[in-house]
C-alpha cells in the first residue's frame, strides 16, 4: 500500500496572541496540508516527532481511508457526536446536539485545540444570550470534549483548562420553589377525572418523579404487601433507568394510595398505568400536564406549579413531620443527604408554631 500521509517537516512558530506553536507541514494523497501543536505540549521537535511517528503508521499501515489526525475542535466534535452522543439519554442527548450545532461547532470548530484558552472560552460565554445554568452547560460541555480528547490520545493528558472558567450564576435556581399545601393538593386531585387525578396522588403520595410515574406497570405493585417497587423510567419517548442506583428502590403504598389503584385496575387494558392511545409505550407526561392538569390547576386558583413542584413540597410535608433526615433521604430515594435536603422548604404556616414559641420565650420574665 503507498503511503497515503507523508512525514513531511515541523518548524516553530509564533502566533499572533504571543504563544508558541510547532508547524507540521505534511502531504496527504499529494496536497500539503498543515496542523499547529502547542510548544508548552511538546517541548521539543523530537518528542512531537514521536507523538506523530505512532499515528502517521497506523494510519498507512492500517487504514484504506485514514481519518485525519485530529487537531481541532471540530474533529472532537464529530467524533464526540458518533461516538459519545448515541450513549446518552434522549433529553441529555437532544440538549447536547443542540449546543452543538448551534453555539460551540460555530464559534470553536476551525479552532486549533492549542488555542482553546480560558479566558477566550470565558469571554465567549459573556457574549451568549443564555440563562446562567445553560451557559453552565456549554462550559460543561466544553469540558467534555477536551476530557475526550485527551482519553482520545488527540491531546497530551493534562489538566482540564475548562476547569478555570466559572459562570456566575450557573448552580442557584431561577425560580423560585412553588410550594403546594396537602389541603391545595387534594382539592387538586378531587377536580381532576380519571387518569389525571391517579397520576397526581401517585406523585404526592410517594414524591415520585413524572418520568416514574409515566414508567409504572401493574407488575410493579404488589397491593398485598402494600409496596411499589421503582424499576424504570419514561422520558421524552425513550424508556430508560431510573436517574440512580438510590432511584431504584421499593416504597410503602398507604391505603388510600392502594385501594384508588385497585378500582382503577378493574378498568385497565394495558400493562401501564398510564398507557398511550397507541402503542404499547406510556403516555407523553408533558402534555398530560399542559392539557389536563395545568388547565385545572388555574381555574380552582391554584400557585403555578408543574411535576417536580409536587416533589419539592413531597420533601415539604416529610420535613414537617416525624420522619428523620435519613428516613426522608431514603423516602425521596436520593444518593446523599444534602440532595435531600436542597429539595422543599417550610412553609409560612408550619413555621409560625415555633415562632410563636420564641416569642413566648421573650416575654418571659
Amino acid at each position: 500500500m503507498s503511503q497515503v500521509y507523508q512525514r513531511g517537516s515541523i518548524r516553530k512558530v509564533k502566533r499572533a496572541n504571543g504563544t508558541e506553536v510547532w508547524e507540521w507541514r505534511y502531504r496527504v494523497r499529494g496536497q500539503m496540508k498543515q496542523q499547529m501543536f502547542p510548544v508548552a505540549d511538546f517541548p521539543t521537535k523530537k518528542e512531537l516527532w514521536g507523538y506523530l511517528a505512532g499515528s502517521i503508521k497506523q494510519l498507512n499501515g492500517e487504514r484504506e481511508e485514514p481519518s485525519p489526525i485530529v487537531t481541532t475542535m471540530g474533529g472532537v466534535i464529530e467524533r464526540y457526536r458518533k461516538e459519545v452522543l448515541p450513549e446518552l439519554a434522549q433529553s441529555t442527548r437532544s440538549t447536547y446536539r443542540s449546543a452543538l450545532k448551534l453555539h460551540i461547532e460555530p464559534r470553536w470548530g476551525d479552532t486549533p485545540i492549542a488555542d482553546v484558552r480560558p479566558m477566550a472560552v470565558d469571554a465567549w460565554l459573556k457574549t451568549l444570550a443564555m440563562a446562567p445554568a445553560t451557559k453552565g452547560r456549554a462550559q460543561r460541555l466544553m469540558k467534555q470534549l477536551l476530557d475526550k480528547a485527551m482519553f482520545w490520545e488527540i491531546i497530551p493528558v493534562g489538566a482540564n483548562p475548562m476547569k478555570l472558567v466559572k459562570v456566575k450564576g450557573s448552580t442557584k435556581r431561577t425560580k423560585a420553589i412553588v410550594l403546594l399545601t396537602p389541603e391545595q393538593v387534594s382539592t387538586l386531585i378531587a377536580a381532576l377525572e380519571e387518569p389525571y387525578s391517579h397520576t397526581v396522588l401517585i406523585a404526592a403520595c410517594l414524591g415520585l418523579r413524572i418520568e416514574e410515574v409515566a414508567g409504572l406497570q401493574w407488575d410493579d405493585f404488589d397491593f398485598e404487601a402494600k409496596k411499589v417497587t421503582i424499576r424504570r423510567a419514561f422520558t421524552h419517548g425513550e424508556l430508560k433507568k431510573v436517574k440512580t442506583e438510590s432511584s431504584a428502590a421499593a416504597l410503602p403504598i398507604p391505603d388510600l394510595l392502594a385501594d384508588a389503584l385497585m378500582k382503577y385496575k378493574q378498568s385497565a387494558v394495558s400493562r401501564w398505568l398510564f398507557p398511550a392511545s397507541r402503542g404499547d409505550r406510556p403516555r407523553w407526561t408533558g402534555i398530560l400536564w399542559q392539557d389536563h392538569i395545568q388547565p385545572v390547576v388555574e381555574k380552582i386558583g391554584l400557585p403555578h406549579i408543574g411535576w417536580h413542584g409536587l416533589r419539592h413540597s413531597y420533601r415539604s410535608w416529610l420535613g414537617s413531620g416525624e420522619a428523620t433526615l435519613s428516613e426522608q433521604k431514603d423516602m425521596m430515594r436520593h444518593s446523599s443527604l444534602p440532595m435531600t435536603m436542597s429539595y422543599g422548604g417550610t412553609q409560612v404556616e408550619q413555621m409560625r408554631p415555633h415562632v410563636d414559641a420564641v416569642a413566648m420565650n421573650l416575654t418571659k420574665k
